[in-house]
């Protein structure tokens, strides 16, 4: 083999040991440390009932917020024919 030819080849294992440590770790990852506890729940405190009404009417506010939702169109549901055939 040529000195070219063996750099190349030590490149490819280089590339080949990288694309295997990467896919190792992303695929399989760490694993997490089974608790003994079993399902872990997070308990969130009793919202306060005063809201700042300036940022409600802001939020509602058809001006200042724009809803980028579009409609669907769903005239051709049920279409024997929905190419034109």
């Amino acid at each position: 083999m040529k000195k070219k030819d063996v750099m190349y080849l030590a490149l490819a294992v280089v590339i080949f040991l990288a694309a295997g440590y990467l896919g190792y770790t992303q695929l399989l990852g760490k694993k997490a440390p089974i608790s003994s506890a079993g399902v872990s729940v997070e308990v969130v405190g009793s919202l306060p009932d005063s809201f700042d009404d300036g940022a409600l009417t802001q939020m509602t506010d058809r001006t200042k917020n724009r809803d980028f939702n579009s409609p669907v169109d769903l005239s051709g549901l049920n279409n024997a024919a929905p190419f034109g055939h």
